[in-house]
């Protein structure tokens, strides 16, 4: 997908991911390195988890309800994927920082 093509889409966080693929690929491995490294189910929960998470708006109830787990597994999730890529979620520059991450783990699995 070219950036320009997801940034008429509004997706500007993708858009900046494929217009950087050096820069993505770097990223990608600083912040989630070693969440690359877990076995494969266990990434994908956390990356699952997040992803609930930022698209019920950071509310941990709806991202519970959306994954139907109880909302402290979510927390205790969220707080593992912080300890793993050493940002916090609460912190905006590192939040902006994990989505960024994120979307470059979408780009490079050909999802972007």
């Amino acid at each position: 997908m070219a950036p320009d093509d997801v940034a008429r889409d509004d997706r500007w966080t993708a858009a900046l991911v494929a217009g950087a693929p050096e820069l993505s690929v770097r990223l990608l491995a600083e912040v989630f390195g070693p969440l690359l490294a877990l076995a494969p189910a266990e990434r994908a929960l956390l990356v699952g988890t997040l992803d609930a998470w930022l698209e019920c708006g950071g509310s941990v109830g709806r991202a519970a309800v959306r994954l139907r787990c109880h909302r402290n597994t979510v927390f205790n999730r969220l707080r593992r994927l912080e300890r793993l890529t050493s940002r916090s979620l609460s912190h905006p520059c590192e939040l902006v920082e994990t989505v960024l991450a994120l979307e470059a783990l979408r780009w490079s699995a050909g999802r972007g």
